[in-house]
């Protein structure tokens, strides 16, 4: 247990409110920060692929800020609101949805980190590239050249973010966020108990397709190629997943409105109960034997 939680007692409030993790996600905005302009890899090209001569979109049909809107506000105001006013009993109401948030927001978190270095690593081509470019009359387009010596653009900024295709961020940013909403709704209405409506998972369902519709999205826009797309998806959901199940039991527990944090909680309570009801009853037992030898012996007398 000590090294499990660095030498500090698990009932700790560092521990309970899992310091940690928020230190974490402090570390990943200082990350992001530092990473956010990093130059990416330069492939080579030819002008007669055709895979990255469409368009360029001025306008996207999902911008940034409204993905940051989908993937993290919409899914943040979700669990507050759902969270507090329904968790029972109403000591475990923040605690639980505390839990909820940071899970939520280390899924965005380290999805947008692990997103923006796979970008630039990677350096694969955008759909638009060569609109970006505006090539040089007269470059050859049959053998593959470099942006430095071939592109006439003037926004460069815009031209690098076009070595930036692969994975989406769109989509992996609106799956982690919106696919671990989904997780969380299932696990709040116990969606995958038989018993319940259908009508619990079908809810709890809507955000992914949300996340679903802000993917495709992007090669409506031509941002990215569908692999690009799937991913993204995929990352997003994986991240999500093991964001979820790292903090809360599988959807099919008898509580798994829980978070683990708040069942050991309680298992502690009802362990520490047991004890004083078995102590007391051992008392009562000493008590009643006692008795009966006081009795005995003012008999014998």
């Amino acid at each position: 247990m000590t090294r499990r939680t660095l030498g500090l007692s698990p009932k700790s409030l560092l521990v309970k409110y899992r310091t940690s993790d928020m230190v974490l996600f402090v570390i990943i905005i200082v990350v992001y920060a530092l990473t956010y302009n990093m130059n990416p890899f330069q492939r080579q090209f030819s002008l007669n692929d055709l895979s990255i001569q469409h368009p360029f979109a001025k306008r996207e049909r999902v911008t940034n800020n409204e993905l940051f809107l989908y993937s993290t506000i919409v899914p943040l105001i979700t669990i507050i609101t759902m969270g507090l006013p329904f968790t029972t009993p109403p000591k475990y109401r923040i605690y639980n949805t505390l839990i909820g948030v940071i899970g939520l927001l280390l899924s965005v978190g380290i999805t947008t980190i692990v997103t923006n270095i796979l970008k630039n690593y990677i350096g694969r081509l955008r759909p638009d590239f060569i609109a970006r470019c505006v090539p040089k009359e007269g470059t050859p387009v049959d053998i593959l050249v470099f942006a430095k010596d071939v592109c006439t653009t003037t926004d460069i900024a815009n031209l690098l973010d076009g070595f930036r295709t692969t994975p989406s961020g769109h989509s992996s940013m609106s799956f982690a966020g919106l696919f671990y909403l989904t997780l969380w709704i299932s696990g709040q209405l116990y969606a995958s108990d038989f018993i319940v409506g259908s009508w619990r998972a079908v809810l709890a369902w809507v955000p992914t397709l949300g996340a679903a519709l802000i993917a495709i999205s992007r090669t409506e826009d031509y941002r990215h190629h569908f692999i690009d797309v799937t991913l993204g998806s995929l990352l997003g959901l994986l991240i999500a997943l093991w964001s979820y199940f790292r903090l809360f039991p599988k959807l099919t527990h008898d509580q798994c409105h829980y978070s683990l944090n708040v069942l050991q909680d309680m298992d502690e309570k009802e362990n520490e109960m047991q004890q004083r009801v078995a102590a007391d009853a051992i008392s009562t037992d000493d008590r009643s034997t006692l008795d009966e030898r006081t009795y005995s012996a003012l008999q014998s007398v």
